[in-house]
């Protein structure tokens, strides 16, 4: 049976047992390839085969390598499953056969290896996840460098940033962590006899990540991952079994301070220990209700200098101080605590320094205390923890004075007792507005005030009375007790309402940032937030690169300048890409901080933040809040970055369609033509002694045709190029409606002799003032459009009439022909560059220019082009309005 005080914790136990369920996994990791995972899981699931274990091959990745085939011979393979991608086939893992065959163990090869596109899972870890999941024990090998959380320690060792990486949730998902380990002498010899790559790539390696260098850090990344993994093990399996920590397999410090200026000697002793042992460090401060703004200056440097030397700092909260670091100690397990020596006493009577508490209590850890170089300070300082302010003191003396008053009015109806609630209630009153360290002055001074006033002799602090002493006795017990919970609770309160307003001012940047489109709106927003969150002047600066004008592209408010100390210091931090100025290490003399901002090392901006227009330097939780804000900023400017790259990527991408669709257009629609016209002239120069004058006639004819085809190709191409580039002129004058009609029919001639044209207008409509060419050209685009559709002996009708057009007179002309028509999906496209039917440019229709310059053309009057259903339910109807000018829009009816 366990005791009240080693019951297991649920949470571990829970932990455990899942590691004990089928679907557990097993890696075998590596510092680099070549050290011989794959080989030792091979001869593991041999050895595990030989004793009746039911193990299969998913997939092995042997590189050619002929002792890792050898291993593989006599364990039962699945299949590969074919892929094919880009018209070649690959052979991946099938997870649907493992599925299926459901073996107690299957090997599965390179964790981090990226499957081919068309697979299940874009990832082989997901596969054994699916596989985990589904409750087979899988085996796997992985690299020290595919680690999700290493990515950027091994592209600072490397210079080579791995693209294929593998959450950390899943390593610490596993049952077990088998270390393969080789040193890097072996791996190198292993590479010169060609057992990992062929020679020209190992010698390749060898020059470059498989250097000595590069296999020594990273084979000390895998035994720290190791460490890590061994000691968590630890810790679940004694948590488990409700054993109490700590337990001595890994040796942490935890440094604890006391929010005075030794901690800096502290933490410094502490730095060395942790070096000297190899362990890892942290330092602790509970906070207290009596800290100075002193003692919190105090713990902020520590922390920084904690920061600086590698350690993680942390706040704890609690009413003990005691309980609250042996709690935390023991949930890292933790194995030495570093405590300073309190030089100087105590003013209570019988009070013992944390040290000496923790030497009573602390009796599985060891405790360490550091002598402190720092001289003694005299007692009446030490007596003064609280901050007193007069509006506070005022606070506090107006509600005692109140409830003297009011008790005096109140004596003659009211018991001692009773008037005892009065001054308590001030007390209370004191701990919500004026703080803790005012409630329990106004507890003893209405102590004294209830004493002298209330009770007999009056007048005099002395009590006669036992049932008055017992009395005033609880009243100044109860005053204390409330009055320091009550102070506690305001704390609390202000910190919460401090927490939500930082929350909700993130949220807003947050929203704010996800929603600006272009990096100008970015960087205002970032400038405003930073402003109004610190109050200091503000701004953003888009480049400072050296012996350029450093210009500031957003600043609030927006008269801020850099002076030359300023720019001195933005150019250091352009070119190393760290912070500057006020505050840091670097050129610190001068008043602004200059923030470089930097998303996987390219540069995107920078932010400047006169800190010394109000305050010496930031606190931790204002210091992680800058942090955090200038994070989500550099996010946001880099995504408007990438979206921008994208939109050029677009632009880019539909201009080259665009030439791609004008060569393939250009190569058929003056193919045909000129083929057409070069056949007929050859035909007229070597066979007109054997043609007759109708035969010489219609060639010339085809001749005249297919020229005056390849002038209204080449014309449009004119049109849609001045279209383009914005330099089509509208040169209007007025001309009749009857005339361009007839000079468009007549530039078509014999195209259109297959159709029959019928004219629907009536005679007195108005003159245009238009460009008469350019209109005239949209009729020959729409009018050579409908007659290709049109079957031979169709109907081609054009009707004109006035109306409204947005409360406008207008001209309406629509030209109707009776093809086959555009289905409602397609009217909007036919009016796309190059859209003809979606054939491109094997279209026999041609390139699809003609409507697009005719929305061109009609456009730059001031009109509207579009397609609609012929009248009769067949066809098309394309539908142009042009406006009216000088005409007064009395009895013409709406459109």
């Amino acid at each position: 049976m366990y005791s009240a005080d080693q019951r297991p914790d649920p949470n571990t136990l829970l932990k455990a047992a899942r590691r004990e369920a089928r679907g557990c996994l097993r890696v075998f990791l590596g510092a680099a390839p070549g050290v011989g995972k794959t080989y030792t899981m091979l001869r593991t699931a041999r050895e595990r085969c030989e004793d009746g274990d039911d193990i299969v091959i998913g997939v092995v990745e042997s590189h050619g390598r002929a002792d890792t085939e050898a291993l593989c011979e006599g364990l039962p393979r699945l299949p590969l499953a074919p892929i094919e991608h880009h018209a070649r086939v690959f052979y991946e893992f099938d997870i649907d056969a493992a599925l299926a065959r459901r073996p107690r163990i299957l090997l599965v090869d390179e964790l981090a290896h990226r499957n081919i596109p068309g697979s299940r899972h874009p990832r082989r870890y997901q596969d054994i996840e699916e596989l985990l999941d589904a409750g087979i024990d899988v085996w796997t090998t992985v690299n020290i460098q595919h680690l999700e959380s290493l990515n950027d320690d091994v592209a600072r060792i490397t210079g080579i940033r791995m693209r294929e990486t593998v959450p950390d949730a899943l390593l610490s998902r596993a049952r077990d962590i088998s270390l393969v380990d080789i040193t890097p002498e072996e791996l190198l010899e292993r590479l010169k006899r060609g057992k990992v790559y062929i020679p020209e790539q190992a010698r390749a390696a060898m020059e470059g990540y498989f250097n000595e260098s590069n296999l020594n850090a990273l084979r000390e990344l895998a035994i720290q991952t190791m460490a890590e993994r061994v000691d968590a093990d630890v810790k679940v399996a004694m948590n488990a079994g409700g054993k109490e920590g700590p337990w001595p397999v890994r040796p942490h410090l935890l440094v604890i301070l006391n929010g005075s200026e030794e901690d800096l000697t502290l933490i410094r002793s502490a730095h060395r220990m942790a070096e000297r042992r190899l362990a890892a460090w942290r330092a602790v401060y509970v906070e207290k209700s009596t800290s100075s703004p002193e003692q919190q200056l105090a713990v902020e440097q520590g922390f920084s200098l904690v920061a600086r030397l590698g350690g993680e700092a942390l706040r704890l909260q609690g009413q003990s101080q005691l309980t609250e670091i042996l709690s935390y100690a023991r949930s890292i397990n933790a194995t030495t605590m570093l405590v300073g020596r309190q030089h100087h006493r105590r003013w209570w009577v019988g009070s013992r320094s944390l040290a000496q508490r923790l030497l009573d209590h602390a009796n599985a850890f060891d405790v360490v205390v550091v002598a402190q170089a720092a001289p003694k300070r005299r007692l009446g300082r030490q007596l003064q923890p609280w901050s007193l302010s007069f509006p506070r003191v005022l606070i506090s003396s107006m509600s005692l004075l109140a409830a003297l008053g009011l008790a005096l009015l109140l004596e003659p109806w009211l018991e001692l007792a009773n008037l005892s609630l009065v001054f308590l209630a001030a007390v209370l009153f004191s701990a919500v507005w004026a703080g803790t360290a005012m409630a329990m002055l106004s507890a003893v001074v209405g102590f004294l005030i209830f004493n002298f006033f209330f009770t007999e002799p009056r007048l005099t602090l002395a009590m006669v009375e036992k049932g008055q002493l017992l009395t005033v006795f609880f009243f100044f017990l109860v005053a204390l007790v409330v009055g320091q919970l009550a102070g506690l609770g305001r704390q609390r309160l202000i910190a919460l309402r401090v927490s939500r307003d930082q929350a909700q001012l993130l949220l807003r940047y947050a929203e704010q940032l996800s929603t600006a489109t272009d990096s100008n709106s970015v960087a205002k927003i970032g400038v405003d937030t930073l402003a109004r969150c610190f109050g200091v002047p503000t701004a953003f600066i888009g480049s400072a690169e050296s012996g350029s004008e450093i210009r500031i592209d957003y600043a609030w408010p927006e008269s801020e300048h850099l002076d030359i100390a300023a720019k001195q210091a933005a150019v250091w931090s352009w070119q190393h890409q760290k912070s500057s100025g006020h505050g840091t290490h670097t050129l610190s003399k001068q008043a602004w901080r200059l923030i470089a901002l930097n998303v996987q090392g390219k540069k995107i901006g920078m932010l400047a933040l006169k800190l010394s227009a109000s305050q010496a330097s930031l606190t931790q939780e204002s210091e992680a809040l800058l942090d955090t804000l200038t994070r989500q900023l550099s996010m946001a400017l880099e995504r408007t970055r990438l979206v921008a790259e994208l939109n050029a990527a677009r632009v880019s991408e539909e201009n080259e369609r665009l030439r791609s669709a004008l060569l393939s257009s250009v190569s058929h629609d003056l193919r045909t033509p000129l083929s057409s016209i070069i056949g007929a002239a050859s035909s007229l120069i070597e066979l007109k002694p054997q043609l007759n004058e109708n035969d010489q006639r219609e060639l010339l004819d085809g001749i005249l045709s297919e020229g005056e085809r390849l002038n209204r190709y080449i014309q449009n191409l004119l049109d849609m190029t001045r279209l383009g580039h914005g330099t089509l002129k509208i040169e209007r004058d007025w001309v009749a409606f009857d005339d361009v009609i007839d000079t468009a029919i007549k530039r078509l001639g014999q195209t259109l002799k297959h159709v029959v044209i019928h004219k629907l207008w009536p005679s007195s409509l108005p003159l245009l003032y238009v460009h008469p060419a350019l209109v005239e050209q949209a009729i020959v685009n729409v009018l050579d459009n409908a007659q290709r559709f049109s079957p031979p002996g169709g109907g081609l009708f054009i009707n004109a009439y006035t109306g409204l057009k947005d409360g406008q007179p207008a001209l309406f002309i629509i030209i109707t022909d009776q093809g086959p028509g555009i289905p409602a999906e397609l009217r909007e496209q036919v009016f796309d560059m190059f859209y003809s039917g979606g054939d491109g440019d094997r279209s026999a229709h041609g390139s699809g220019l003609g409507l697009a310059i005719c929305r061109g053309m009609i456009g730059a009057h001031g009109g509207t082009i579009k397609a609609d259903i012929g009248e009769d339910g067949h066809g098309t109807s394309i539908i142009m309005t042009l406006p009216l000018l000088g005409i007064e829009t009395r009895g013409i009816d709406e459109d």
